[in-house]
This record gives C-alpha cells, structure tokens and sequence, in this order.
C-alpha cells in the first residue's frame, strides 16, 4: 500500500523523513519502523505496540504483530544511529544566517515509575519530583541529551531568532555504569558532530562531577554554564608571587559561595527577582582553569551557586533573542552577567520529558527487555522530535511553526487518517470486485471529511 502515497502527501514525507534514521537496518526492518512512528502520529493516545498495532498497523501492513516487536528488538537499529541521525536533522534546520550562532547541549535523568517487577534493570528509585507523593518508586532511569538550535521565527511581522529544543535520545541505566558516565558518552555521540560550532553544555548540580567536566573540556569549542552545588569550594585567584624561592601558587584564598557575599547590598546586579554577584575564581572540579562565578541570592534568603567557562565579551551579540531590546548598547557590567541567562536553556530538555510523558505516552511501554525499551524510547523520542522540527524541515507546514507538538501531530493525525481513506478508496476502485468494500471506504471517507460529506 506504500506506492499508493507520493511523495508530496504527508504520509510520503514522513516515511522519508523518517527512513533516513535506520541507513543500516535491512529493507523489511526500516519498513516495519517507519510505518511504527507513523502509526504513532496517525493515533493521538498510544499507549503500546499491541495498541498502535490493532487500531493501525493491522490495517495498514500485512506484517503480524510479532514482526514489530523483534523489529523494535533489532540489534542492527542502534539507539545510537538514531540518536545521531537526530542530530543530523536538527542540522539541517539551522539557516545559514545563524551558522555562527551557539549551539545549547544539556544533559539530564528521569524516572519512569513501572509497576512490574519483570522488567529488566527495574530497580528501586528515589524521585526526586515526587509528584505522586512518593520518594522512592520501583522504575527506570533514563539519561538523555537536547540540543537547542537556533531558528528564524516571524513575530509581529519582525523576523527573530528563537532557540527550538530538539530532544535527541535515551540512554536506560542498568547499574552498570554510573549517570555521569552515561551523560558523557552520549555528549561524545554529537560532539564529533559539532566540529567548527560554538557549543555550549548545561546542566543541573548533579552532572558538576569531575567525570563530566573533564570530559567536555576534551573538546576546544565546547564551553561550560552549569549549577552547583552551594558548599562547592571555591578559590581566589593566586596573587603575584613575591621574589624569593618556592614555587608560584596555584590558587588564591580558599572560599565558600557565602563569603562571596552576605548582604544584597554588596550583590552587584539585579536579574529575574534575584539578585546577583559575580567573580573570576577557579575550583577543584575544574582543576587550573578559571572560571566565571555567579552566586545568586532570592528574596527568601535562598542561595543558589553557578560555574560558567564562557567568556562574556566573546558571545555572539545576536543571541539577545533573549532580551527586550539589543546587546548592541549593553554595558560591559550588563554583559558579564549574560551567561546566566543562558543557563534557562536547559528548562527545554524539562519540557520535553512533560510532553513526551503527558502527551506520547513514554512511560506506557510494556516490552521487558532492556533493548527493547530502550529502542522504543528512542522510536517515540525520535516521532517527538520531528513533530518539534517539522516545520522547518518541510516548508509546507511553515505555517504550524508556533503551534505546539502536541497541536501539529492532531493535525498530522487527521491528514493521515483522511489519506489512508482515500488510498483505500483508489485501491478498492482499482480492483472493482468488491463493492461492499468500496461502500465501506466511502462511509469512513464521508465521517472523517465534512468537505466530502
């Protein structure tokens, strides 16, 4: 039935789109896959495989239901493959006017709360959202990596630039390595990737390990804006060694984040209802590299404690999508506090998890095999990240580029439905021997069509 759809309908995009994410699966696997992400689009709830086969695929494909479960089980289709793929479409919608423009990584975890114990690497977790009113919850850990890339976005009849959080794939903890290993390897999956670009990674106070940091400073274009955690030791600039012998020191006064300042008199910047102090310092997790300091102080009396490697001055100035008006009259005091607002990049990989768990039903797998919850992870990670991408990808849904995932994938959803109907139709006609099963088709046709009706 694929040859009824051509390549302008929608149904022909996205199986090319989407056949581009398994180049080493053989021809029987990339069909049965690409037709699984599509059938996660055509239905809006899809709560499993055996779902989006009985409501869908059975209708669809000739394939039985087992052909989909070894081919989400297929060792030949890495996470990997298509977590890089990912990556290469994210690419691909960056305009060449925003070419210089940074590139945002962040890194994180989450829980998936399972009820069976039959799951492999199913373990007792500590949530730490606890949205259900539990601390501790049986489930899985995931890692995963975002990218943010920049965009051209019409506002007001103004063109601007917006950052657009692209999440690019899964990785399921097994106790077998810790998560700071897992974040790092998934960080040297894209980073090959990113040679030439500015890049910069965020992440929370859990990832500022030495394992991470380390990691990412291997790379020359990559830069660090991270929170840590409030007791972090810190260290004053060495000072000028006085003649005589020894050797220079390495670092200065030994400091906690309160030493910097105590009282919001002696915070020098005032930003998002908090205000802020800044240094040049260096710390133990970042070894003899300098790095720029933000402490920041809320009306509560809460302290939070930030790192950053990117030198203020050499950010590129068109990145003030961020502020009212242009950086081009800032101040060099206004500018030394830029970083930190990059730092809220890192809410899209939060908002990305609360779609994908809401909305895509992530947490409704029930295959038990660790590979194959991993791919399935990934598969409806992946049908995610397209809708998010989409409009820039195709321009001929350009005009749904600030609708939400969830509002283009209805719209995605009905096109579908509304072109299997009329390929079944053209089928049916063709063959000429059934008419109760034209009838048929004409009836669904008249139901989901009002035009037609």
């Amino acid at each position: 039935m694929t040859s009824l759809y051509t390549e302008t309908s929608v149904i022909g995009r996205l199986l090319t789109i989407f056949s581009a994410f398994f180049p080493s699966a053989t021809k029987p696997t990339r069909y049965l896959l690409t037709w699984f992400l599509i059938g996660q689009l055509a239905l809006e709830s899809a709560p499993s495989v055996r779902c989006v086969y009985r409501q869908f695929l059975s209708r669809q494909t000739d394939k039985a239901l087992t052909s989909y479960y070894h081919a989400i089980a297929n060792e030949h289709v890495t996470d990997r493959s298509i977590r890089q793929a990912l990556t290469a479409k994210a690419l691909q919608i960056i305009s060449p006017a925003l070419w210089n423009e940074p590139i945002f990584l962040s890194i994180d975890d989450t829980t998936i709360e399972k009820f069976g114990k039959h799951f492999d690497a199913v373990s007792i977790l500590h949530d730490h959202a606890h949205h259900g009113g539990k601390k501790f919850v049986n489930g899985h850990c995931f890692v995963s990596i975002t990218m943010s890339v920049p965009v051209l976005k019409q506002k007001h009849g103004k063109t601007s630039i917006d950052y657009l959080a692209v999440p690019l794939g899964y990785s399921m903890w097994d106790n077998t390595a810790s998560k700071l290993k897992m974040g790092a390897d998934l960080l040297d999956e894209v980073m090959p990737m990113l040679r030439g670009r500015q890049v910069i990674l965020l992440f929370d106070c859990w990832y500022a390990k030495r394992e991470v940091i380390r990691r990412a400073l291997k790379y020359d274009n990559l830069e660090i804006i991270c929170n840590a955690r409030i007791d972090s030791t810190l260290y004053e600039l060495p000072t000028a060694r006085k003649k005589g012998p020894g050797r220079p020191r390495k670092r200065g006064e030994k400091l906690k984040a309160d030493d910097i300042c105590r009282d919001p008199k002696q915070y020098s910047y005032y930003m998002n209802k908090l205000f802020v102090a800044h240094k040049v310092m260096k710390t133990t997790i970042f070894g003899d590299r300098q790095v720029h300091v933000y402490v920041t102080l809320s009306k509560s009396g809460s302290r939070r404690l930030f790192f950053s490697t990117v030198d203020p001055m050499a950010l590129h100035m068109s990145i003030a999508w961020q502020d009212s008006r242009m950086l081009h009259g800032a101040s060099s005091k206004e500018m030394e506090f830029y970083p930190l607002r990059l730092y809220k990049l890192r809410w899209g990989i939060e908002t990305n998890y609360y779609e994908q768990k809401m909305f895509w039903q992530l947490s409704h797998y029930m295959v038990r095999r660790q590979t194959s919850i991993e791919h399935l992870m990934n598969l409806t990670n992946a049908a995610h990240a397209v809708v998010k991408m989409l409009p820039y990808l195709d321009d001929t849904f350009h005009a749904h580029e600030d609708d939400s995932p969830q509002e283009l994938r209805h719209f995605l959803s009905w096109q579908i439905q509304r072109e299997i109907i009329f390929a079944t139709l053209a089928q049916k006609v063709q063959n000429g021997k059934n008419p109760e099963a034209m009838l048929k088709a004409l009836r669904d046709m008249i139901r989901a069509d009002d035009d037609a009706a």
